[in-house]
């Protein structure tokens, strides 16, 4: 049996939709109980609310009954907010409204061929080497002697070089980072930097950093925890921006298939630019966004809340009025997903949510449509969206 407290923490959201992309509700919601419990009493709402407007139900008749059969149990109804709601809930019940999940939404349970929430990584070495990085424990040396561990708690290490002894610049020996659909990794660098990586990107860098900079390359999304060193600048580099630093905090997204990068800054300084040339560079400060658009040229720099572009390396997917297609643009490349749109209009329907990031599709594709604003079918890896 299901607690009044159960019925009514769900009735409470369902009054207010922006509250069903609430971290804490989306957490509660991933026992197979309580979802179960949503949907049905979501799914109930939404039949008696089509016979209302059919005119099939007189509604000042029905909660009288109603009021009549639940009077004992007015606890369950005390905040008056949505007390029509709640009304309408067990309302449904009282004439028989009994309608199955899949009967009811549009959206289909079939299996994503790969789930979310993996830590894996493939690693490229000098030689052309490639090896599989997940549940296990790896040690090898590169052809230079640095020793290299994937160590239990699903990290790259590359063994501190307390001596820091630098590479000779024209003998750089390089290793990539692939990292797929669905999936992150952390690698920690000689130098003492940790990186984290998202999905879909590419990562390159030198096993042994020279004398005179640190660089690496991206093709992707990362989060830097740079290494202080004083006269030792790390430098990221990607297809349209460069960025200089020492030591900081900053998150990087630059996809080639995307329009738009930018460099968030957490902690520190940093240098951005279009090029190399540090005497025009952008300096940034903490809680501010270099914004590159690719196809105007335009930069900007502006002020932003940097959870919304750095939580995902705490398993959060943080949306504050983005438009749909933003946010659907991030799942898909998460869960390796094509999405389509019904219509054009749909994809500047704006939303916030905070999600787990290592929830199972289905569960976030229910939140969004549980707004009553879209319709969403998925088969397999193909999700439709269009206006309810």
């Amino acid at each position: 049996m299901w607690c009044e407290n159960e019925i009514e923490y769900i009735l409470e959201h369902l009054q207010d939709p922006e509250r069903l992309m609430d971290g804490e509700f989306v957490e509660w919601l991933e026992k197979k109980e309580h979802l179960a419990l949503f949907e049905k009493i979501r799914n109930q709402r939404e039949a008696f609310l089509r016979l209302q407007q059919e005119g099939n139900i007189d509604i000042n008749v029905e909660f009288r009954c109603f009021e009549s059969k639940i009077s004992s149990r007015k606890s369950l109804w005390r905040k008056g907010g949505w007390v029509a709601v709640a009304a309408c809930m067990v309302l449904a019940m009282v004439v028989g409204i009994v309608m199955k999940n899949d009967e009811s939404s549009p959206l289909l349970s079939e299996e994503v061929t790969d789930l979310t929430g993996k830590k894996c990584a493939e690693l490229i070495l000098a030689d052309g080497q490639r090896i599989k990085l997940e549940n296990n424990e790896i040690e090898l040396q590169e052809g230079d002697g640095t020793l290299i561990v994937n160590d239990t708690n699903l990290q790259l290490v590359y063994l501190h070089d307390t001596t820091r002894s630098f590479a000779d610049t024209a003998k750089l020996r390089y290793n990539i980072l692939k990292i797929p659909s669905g999936a992150d990794y952390l690698v920690k660098l000689s130098d003492g930097t940790r990186v984290h990586l998202n999905c879909e990107t590419e990562f390159r860098y030198p096993v042994k950093f020279a004398a005179g900079e640190r660089r690496v390359y991206l093709d992707g999304e990362a989060f830097f925890e740079v290494e202080k060193a004083k006269g030792w600048p790390f430098i990221v580099e990607t297809d349209r921006m460069h960025v200089r630093v020492t030591g900081t905090k900053f998150n990087v997204k630059s996809y080639r298939s995307e329009e738009v990068v930018h460099t968030t800054l957490v902690q520190g300084t940093v240098k951005v630019n279009t090029t190399e040339d540090w005497a025009e560079a952008e300096e940034l400060v903490p809680l501010q966004q270099y914004y590159l658009d690719k196809r105007s040229g335009q930069a900007q720099v502006k002020q932003v809340d940097t959870a919304l572009f750095t939580d995902w390396i705490e398993g959060r997917f943080v949306f504050k009025d983005q438009r749909l297609e933003e946010v659907m643009s991030t799942l898909a490349r998460w869960y390796s997903v094509e999405v389509f749109y019904t219509t054009p209009s749909v994809k500047d329907w704006r939303l916030s949510a905070n999600l787990g990031r290592y929830e199972h599709i289905d569960t976030i594709l229910k939140m969004i449509q549980a707004t009553d604003k879209v319709e969403i079918v998925r088969k397999k890896n193909t999700i439709t969206i269009g206006w309810k």
